[in-house]
């Protein structure tokens, strides 16, 4: 019995997000910028998947979701991290030596 419970409550506060995000579209209260981002198809996994992870006891459908949508978005992904690899060594040098400054105080 929780179980049906549980599935109406995710789905009940997916529909009434969208709804709620759409009529805020249909009322131009978002920016076009905004609005593309939100209402592109790709991220409706991703607001799904959130929302199970929230409100639903079975955890594997919103990360299933999850999953979903980053497959969706990979190539953005890839996009924003093809210049991470540039900046490891410095911040792990930086890490390193905030661990050793902070970290090893126990003898003092």
């Amino acid at each position: 019995m929780a179980a049906k419970k549980d599935d109406r409550l995710a789905w009940g506060i997916t529909l009434f997000t969208f709804g709620c995000l759409f009529l805020l579209r249909q009322l131009h209260l978002f920016s076009p910028h905004i609005a593309d981002i939100i209402f592109e198809i790709r991220n409706y996994p991703l607001i799904m998947g959130i929302i199970f992870l929230l409100f639903h006891s079975n955890k594997t459908i919103g990360f299933v979701l999850i999953v979903v949508g980053l497959l969706f978005r990979l190539s953005d992904i890839i996009k924003v991290t093809q210049h991470i690899s540039d900046f490891i060594w410095p911040i792990l040098l930086i890490l390193g030596g905030i661990l050793l400054v902070f970290g090893f105080k126990k003898g003092k």
